[in-house]
């Protein structure tokens, strides 16, 4: 056994990263959502030139979440049973997602959003299984879904994952994603024969998550990888800026999860932090500082509903102002890292904070 100790040691120590993602993933989904301004572009808005900026640097943050959750989730059946995954799964995402999307709407009715009228059985089960309660829960959706099909990745044998996960990503990647940006930016009829439909939507995020995480890329490697990731943010920022300034309202070509830019510069940054994060994370100071916060991650993206709403009504808060955009995430995260502390003190209660 003490043999064994320095080794686990080392491959944990090699791991350790992934907190300090998971960290950076959270800040930066709370910044793209105090940079809400972004879609409310009309064409005469000042603001808007940095919006723009802010919402293509930070919009790593869901792609990275789900890269995240791939990784930590590929190896379940080696702890636990397919029932005992879905157990976890319904207690440590769907409970809360249930309970603070009813809290939503609880403060919808409070603040005469909604009437009492209007809540029926329907409009509760279309309002939680149609995101129509907190809109930036959207992302729960594509959860779940990954979920589901978790047990069909995780089965591949662990000596053929390699090979079959980056096969897929690659297909998915070619088919899914960067024919149709083709055919979308240059408004081609031209058909597009085959469609990956195992990786549909986030599925392409959890696999190349896991080929990441797997994969030590040598320093030419990552030279490539970081000038690749370079230009789709650029091609992000300036193409959705022209069409977007010429068209008056914000245009989306460049945009989405889904995209050629999102994925390239997805893959940079993770590349770019995994490296960061041995580096953090091996310093004692700083990765008990980065372990705290990341036992509130998953409440930050829960959570940070409440505080927008808030933010929203207080009427001296200038929410177009960068100084709002920027700053906010420093002052919503202690707020949410207090409140979910004491909530966790209370017996049964503490279950809608994991």
């Amino acid at each position: 056994m003490n043999n064994e100790t320095p080794e686990i040691a080392k491959r944990s120590k090699a791991t350790d990263y992934i907190t300090f993602i998971v960290v950076v993933s959270a800040f930066a989904v709370l910044t793209l959502h105090t940079n809400g301004c972004f879609w409310s572009y009309t064409g005469k808005e000042d603001y808007w030139f940095s919006a723009n900026i802010i919402e293509c640097v930070f919009y790593f943050a869901v792609p990275l979440f789900f890269m995240v959750s791939g990784i930590t989730l590929m190896d379940f059946f080696d702890r636990y049973t397919m029932k005992r995954f879905f157990a976890k799964r319904f207690m440590k995402t769907m409970l809360p997602f249930l309970v603070w999307s009813l809290v939503a709407m609880l403060m919808d009715l409070c603040t005469g959003k909604r009437v009492w009228s209007d809540i029926t059985f329907k409009s509760v089960y279309q309002g939680l299984t149609g995101n129509g309660f907190v809109s930036i829960y959207w992302f729960f959706y594509a959860l779940f879904n990954m979920y589901i099909c978790m047990p069909l990745f995780a089965a591949v044998e662990k000596n053929k994952r390699m090979l079959v996960f980056s096969y897929l990503v690659i297909a998915a990647f070619v088919f899914n994603i960067f024919l149709p940006f083709l055919k979308n930016v240059f408004s081609s009829d031209l058909n597009i024969m085959f469609e990956v439909a195992t990786l549909e939507g986030f599925l392409i995020w959890p696999l190349l998550g896991w080929v990441l995480h797997n994969y030590e890329f040598k320093k030419w490697h990552k030279v490539i990888i970081y000038v690749v990731g370079l230009v789709a943010l650029l091609l992000h920022i300036i193409g959705s800026y022209v069409l977007s300034v010429d068209a008056g309202h914000v245009v989306t070509t460049f945009k989405g999860y889904g995209n050629v830019p999102s994925v390239l510069y997805a893959v940079s940054v993770f590349v770019f932090l995994k490296d960061v994060g041995r580096w953090v994370m091996d310093r004692d100071r700083l990765a008990k500082f980065v372990k705290v916060v990341a036992r509130y991650a998953f409440e930050i993206y829960l959570l940070q509903f409440i505080l927008l709403k808030v933010a929203a009504k207080i009427s001296f808060v200038d929410r177009n102002s960068l100084v709002y955009r920027l700053v906010a995430p420093f002052v919503m995260i202690p707020i949410i890292m207090a409140f979910t502390w004491c909530v966790r003190k209370i017996p049964v209660i503490r279950r809608i904070v994991p």
